[in-house]
């Protein structure tokens, strides 16, 4: 295609249709004079006479028909390759991959996402539900446009904003010692116990990690939140989930959430690769996800924080 300029090829077979350099130039959005200056550009780079100008008006000579008829085919198949294009983008426009970890997943996101499609309803979201390092894994990878953690220490290596706060909760039965505690529990109490917890990479077991600068003991690890529920509710040990996981069973009563010293509180927070400009259906979400207030119910229950 070096020296072919469809603008050019345009304007031939406009001309052969049109019979006038005026209507042609026109028809492709040019003026005369650029149109003239095309022809006699084309004419020099292939030794070819392909317009003849006389004054009733510009026709195309022989060469000239030969040439007009060879660009409607390579026209004809320009314009298909761009119907394509446009459709492939267009079908593309509307997709939005998520990866997010399981507390805003499970507990934030869906509402999120309802308020998405109700004003965007071409939008269709395909969400990946995993531990805060993997979703990080994943953004980096691109594997997902926007990826959603929990995780204590903000992911410096990535774009990110802070979306709203949520604080991380023991809990324990009502039989269970710390629940008849008046005082914060201290942490040579708290490494007295072994837990139920997340699996390694969690934001909410790397938050209590950090908080207690130790390394626990572990009763049970599941990457469920309602089998850790279920063990803690079971008397297997403190389970150390979210106040929005929690929450049915802490307003019930049949789990306690225990008074520590320790600052649980933790940030929910969006991330995208550095330096890449997020498609406009994530930029749509994440405007949705700083605008929601979602967590005031969940984070009264414990009031912000595990402190007391």
């Amino acid at each position: 295609m070096s020296g072919l300029d469809l603008v050019t090829l345009r304007l031939l077979v406009a001309i052969e249709e049109l019979g006038s350099i005026n209507a042609a130039a026109e028809s492709v959005g040019i003026t005369q004079p650029a149109a003239s200056a095309r022809l006699r550009e084309f004419e020099s780079r292939w030794r070819l006479a392909v317009a003849s100008r006389t004054p009733r008006g510009t026709s195309l000579t022989t060469d000239g028909v030969a040439v007009a008829a060879w660009a409607g085919k390579v026209l004809s198949e320009a314009d298909a390759m761009v119907a394509g294009l446009q459709a492939l983008s267009s079908s593309r426009e509307g997709d939005l991959a998520i990866a997010a970890s399981l507390t805003i997943a499970e507990f934030v996101l869906p509402r999120w996402i309802s308020r998405l499609r109700a004003a965007r309803p071409d939008i269709s979201p395909q969400l990946r539900v995993i531990n805060s390092a993997t979703v990080l894994d994943l953004v980096e990878r691109e594997e997902v446009q926007i990826g959603f953690v929990e995780t204590a220490q903000p992911p410096t290596a990535f774009e990110h904003r802070v979306i709203g706060y949520d604080t991380v909760v023991i809990a324990v039965p009502p039989q269970h010692p710390w629940a008849r505690r008046s005082y914060p529990i201290p942490v040579d109490q708290l490494l007295s116990e072994a837990y139920v917890l997340r699996e390694q990479g969690s934001g909410t077991r790397s938050t209590f990690e950090r908080a207690l600068r130790h390394l626990p003991d572990v009763a049970i690890e599941a990457s469920s939140t309602q089998t850790l529920i279920g063990a803690a509710l079971a008397g297997v040990g403190p389970a150390v989930l979210s106040a929005l996981a929690l929450r049915p069973h802490l307003e019930r009563g049949d789990l306690v959430a225990v008074r520590t010293v320790l600052d649980l509180r933790r940030p929910l927070t969006a991330v995208w690769r550095r330096g890449h400009r997020l498609p406009g259906p994530a930029r749509d979400l994440l405007a949705l996800a700083g605008s929601a207030s979602l967590l005031e119910s969940a984070t009264a229950l414990t009031g912000g924080r595990s402190k007391g």
